[in-house]
């Protein structure tokens, strides 16, 4: 199987640490942020397509075309158009119907990743103290995706979306909705899509999401902590 890791982002709010890499390139216990999520990537993955953007050359030199075993396949987003728009970039080169889709910016759990692996699309979350910073879901019967609420100034739920996915080809066949600055986000299409396939929802026990230098610092005492892979 296939993974999409979208990792064009260029984290403005992470600057001075930006200035010279890209967002998923900055370093916590001396290793980019990229291989912690490439590291913790199920077994049954054998290819990671990266789509790199904002110096994507400093993610080529660095990770080359094959790394911890997997072959990379790099794909280029010229100007920062939106999340959607990125995993769209990789379309034509994903060979079966389902793959998974990953941010490369936050810390996750390999067994929360693993567990993504069936047979359904599937995305996990995590309950956050701070919802209106993140897309928050509400969820039906038997764990079923009802809707999505994209950075919510009165959320309605705690539940965040983490930025791991389980998808099929199937979200590519939605219309597409641009948000109000033009940009195609993957959140907002996944609610689009729930509106008529299932979607099954997992609880995540860790995540660790990154958008601010404090919380390099905190992702540092949590792998001193806990070790290279959480």
């Amino acid at each position: 199987m296939q993974a999409v890791i979208l990792a064009a982002g260029e984290g403005r709010r992470l600057r001075p640490l930006t200035d010279n890499v890209p967002k998923p390139m900055v370093r916590i216990a001396g290793k980019p942020i990229l291989e912690y999520t490439i590291r913790a990537l199920p077994q049954e993955i054998d290819e990671v397509i990266l789509v790199i953007g904002y110096k994507g050359e400093v993610v080529q030199a660095y990770f080359g075309d094959s790394f911890d075993g997997r072959m990379i396949t790099y794909v280029w987003q010229d100007a920062p158009k939106g999340s959607m728009h990125a995993l769209a970039l990789a379309k034509d080169i994903l060979r079966d119907d389902l793959f998974l889709a990953l941010y490369a910016d936050d810390l996750y759990d390999p067994s929360d990743i693993a567990n993504c692996m069936q047979t359904v699309p599937v995305i996990l979350v995590k309950e956050t103290a701070h919802p209106e910073r993140f897309g928050v879901c509400l969820v039906g019967e038997k764990g079923r995706l009802v809707s999505i609420f994209e950075k919510h100034e009165n959320p309605p739920s705690n539940l965040a979306l983490i930025g791991v996915h389980l998808l099929d080809k199937g979200i590519f066949d939605c219309p597409y909705s641009p948000m109000p600055n033009g940009e195609l986000n993957l959140t907002k299409q996944i609610g689009i899509w729930a509106e008529k396939r299932h979607i099954q929802v997992i609880r995540a026990h860790f995540w660790h999401p990154i958008g601010y230098p404090e919380d390099v610092e905190a992702a540092e005492k949590i792998i001193m902590r806990f070790g290279e892979i959480i």
